[in-house]
């Protein structure tokens, strides 16, 4: 509204010797600075919120055993698929499992039913086929149709099985066998 009634031929002519100058300066100077800036930044300590909740812990208040995703369980007694485990167990027996266990073409008819993608029912399959034998066995069924679950509620999958997760007959250490196949009467 201000420039409509003012007269643009009283402006003052461009100086172009100005603007040669400003464009030098816009060209090297401030490329300069700006890498002294970046200098300077990277030599300086991350800042670090601390005290209160963030006392004593790295991740803040929402770090590692808070019950979500992947995390899920990490500090509990029993082995967290287990609480789940009578469902899984229920769809593993009518993918008629031979020996205790079911065919990697049995076990991904059923994985499909997610609508996950390929890529990531694949990532599922190499977290959960413990053993590395392409076939499933009941404890290693239901940590695919867990893990499915935890990328459907939109959590992120680890690259490698968190000791946790892993199915407790497929343990190395049999205290932890003891604590993780603990069943509710």
């Amino acid at each position: 509204e201000m420039l409509q009634h003012y007269d643009f031929s009283k402006f003052p002519s461009l100086k172009m010797k100005l603007i040669e100058s400003v464009d030098k300066m816009l060209a090297t100077k401030i490329a300069v600075l700006m890498a002294m800036i970046q200098e300077e930044e990277s030599k300086q300590p991350p800042a670090k919120v601390s005290g209160g909740a963030f006392e004593g812990s790295e991740d803040g208040p929402f770090g590692r055993g808070y019950g979500e995703g992947i995390s899920a369980g990490a500090d509990a007694d029993d082995w967290i698929v287990s609480r789940d485990k009578h469902r899984y167990d229920e769809i593993f027996y009518t993918l008629m499992p031979i020996n205790g266990k079911i065919t990697g073409v049995n076990a991904k008819k059923e994985m499909m039913n997610s609508r996950l993608p390929n890529t990531v029912l694949g990532k599922i399959w190499k977290l959960a086929d413990c053993d590395r034998d392409g076939m499933l066995d009941d404890e290693e069924f239901a940590l695919a149709q867990h893990l499915i679950q935890i990328k459907l509620e939109g959590y992120e999958l680890p690259s490698e099985l968190p000791d946790h997760l892993v199915p407790p007959s497929h343990r190395k250490n049999p205290t932890a066998d003891a604590l993780y196949n603990h069943t509710e009467d």
